[in-house]
């Protein structure tokens, strides 16, 4: 899966939790955690392989 898609789908869990019970509402939440942390992992991922970012923050106090 791709970012873009993850992205998508949790703002599509977060719309449809907007309008469920209480219950449904928590599990569509943590769902969308789900993917948003997928993201964030990817970016991470990414940011690891790009030499530049790593050169410039290693030397930042």
């Amino acid at each position: 899966m791709d970012d873009e898609f993850c992205r998508e789908r949790a703002r599509a869990v977060r719309a449809i939790a907007e309008q469920a019970d209480p219950l449904i509402k928590r599990r569509l939440l943590q769902l969308a955690q789900h993917y948003e942390r997928r993201v964030r992992l990817s970016e991470g991922n990414k940011n690891d392989r790009d030499p530049d970012r790593n050169a410039s923050t290693e030397f930042q106090n």
